[in-house]
């Protein structure tokens, strides 16, 4: 099969699946995103992240123990 536009079929059954997802499910993709974008960072470029985002105190706050600060 073939489209005209396949970018405007894309964006249009994207809108749609987004409007016919409850939210549940929209964090639970959202979520499944993050997870799967931060698993392939190296533990500084994401120690890095939460330091820029958060500072260190976030790691205190989350109850993590780190070896060393960014």
């Amino acid at each position: 099969m073939n489209f005209k536009d396949r970018d405007s079929v894309i964006d249009s059954y994207a809108q749609h699946l987004l409007d016919t997802l409850d939210m549940d499910v929209v964090l639970n993709i959202a979520y499944d995103t993050l997870v799967g974008n931060l698993t392939d960072y190296t533990n500084e470029q994401l120690a890095t992240e939460i330091v820029e985002s958060y500072g260190e105190e976030w790691f205190a706050e989350n109850g993590i123990e780190v070896n060393e600060t960014v």
